[in-house]
């Protein structure tokens, strides 16, 4: 009657391990898409704020100067402005993903790599437009 009991109850435990273990997985595989997505997100609305400022500057002329408010997002690898392009390059579980924006202005400057807010500040002079935190 004991041993009865016994495998009744093991019975149990595993079907409810075959529930709950591929729900668990499946749920962990979704978490980790959507951190992904929310990284990329932010940083393509970082880079577009960026560029999209700094043509805007540009397009103005020297003196213009515009502050904005960027997020930097986690699990960035490198931060880069070369001559046209701000690129950020954002660690996935997939790997490295590069977002950028091909910008009308040359750049010059530096953007923080660490996650948080800034205040960046864009001014424009008379051949590129300088980036530089406030």
């Amino acid at each position: 009657m004991k041993s009865q009991v016994a495998v009744e109850y093991l019975i149990i435990v595993s079907v409810a391990f075959m529930i709950l273990i591929p729900t668990i997985l499946y749920l962990n595989q979704t978490f980790i898409g959507y951190n992904d997505d929310n990284k990329l997100s932010k940083a393509s609305e970082t880079v577009k704020k960026i560029g999209q400022t700094a043509d805007w500057v540009y397009s103005q002329g020297p003196p213009a100067k515009q502050t904005i408010e960027i997020f930097i997002p986690k699990d960035l690898e490198e931060i880069s402005l070369n001559n046209k392009t701000v690129l950020f390059k954002v660690r996935t579980s997939a790997g490295v993903s590069d977002v950028f924006y091909e910008s009308v202005a040359p750049l010059n400057g530096t953007v923080p790599s660490n996650s948080g807010y800034y205040f960046v500040s864009l001014t424009a002079f008379q051949d590129y437009v300088n980036i530089s935190v406030v």
